[in-house]
């Protein structure tokens, strides 16, 4: 059984074995929408560029397709570059540039 408050804001839908979840990502869209915007106008370089914003959705997504675990504190650079080609390809409204 799920726990109504472990996935609070999410559309989980259960059949079986098969565990489906889904959640609004608009706030996420619009936050890597004026990322971009502040790129394209001339955000000074740090050094350090980050690239996305992944929901909880995503995450679980591409866990279950490509088991990647962006998450794993383990995660090796080829899992992290292919990750990056992933959202490259399937999510480019997440992606800051």
């Amino acid at each position: 059984m799920i726990n109504d408050w472990l996935f609070k804001g999410y559309n989980v839908q259960v059949k079986g074995n098969d565990i489906r979840v889904a959640q609004d990502v608009e706030e996420h869209l619009k936050w890597a929408k004026q990322q971009r915007e502040i790129s394209k106008a001339g955000r000074k370089d740090t050094g350090f560029k980050p690239f996305c914003n992944v929901p909880d959705s995503v995450a679980l997504d591409i866990m279950d397709k490509y088991r990647i675990n962006i998450h794993d504190p383990h995660i090796q650079p080829a899992e992290k570059k292919r990750f990056k080609q992933i959202i490259k390809s399937e999510y480019p409204h997440l992606m800051y540039y």
